[in-house]
């Protein structure tokens, strides 16, 4: 038998909270993830720096093993190259006047 033009709409009616209720569900799902999203970018914008920073401090190592070859002769280059960034700064102050 044809179903009546009532029970059809019932069932549309039925349907569209179920719909409803999905989407809503669908909506906050959505909002977490972003959420989310934004937290790992923060996340990874943080690991990058401390990335970066590791490197560069790889860098200075590098260089500071290339400029002395044992561990006495490192300070004293530190010191060397300490007192010339003292010069430097003197020279661009004096600059400055």
């Amino acid at each position: 038998m044809a179903q009546s033009l009532l029970s059809i709409l019932e069932q549309l009616e039925a349907r569209e909270d179920e719909l409803r209720k999905e989407m809503e569900s669908l909506r906050e799902r959505n909002r977490e993830l972003e959420e989310e999203n934004a937290d790992l970018r923060s996340k990874e914008a943080e690991a990058l720096k401390v990335r970066d920073k590791a490197l560069l401090d790889v860098e200075y190592l590098s260089v500071s093993h290339r400029l002395a070859e044992s561990p006495d002769s490192l300070v004293d280059t530190r010191r060397i190259i300490a007192g010339l960034i003292r010069n430097i700064d003197r020279c661009i102050a004096m600059l400055k006047e």
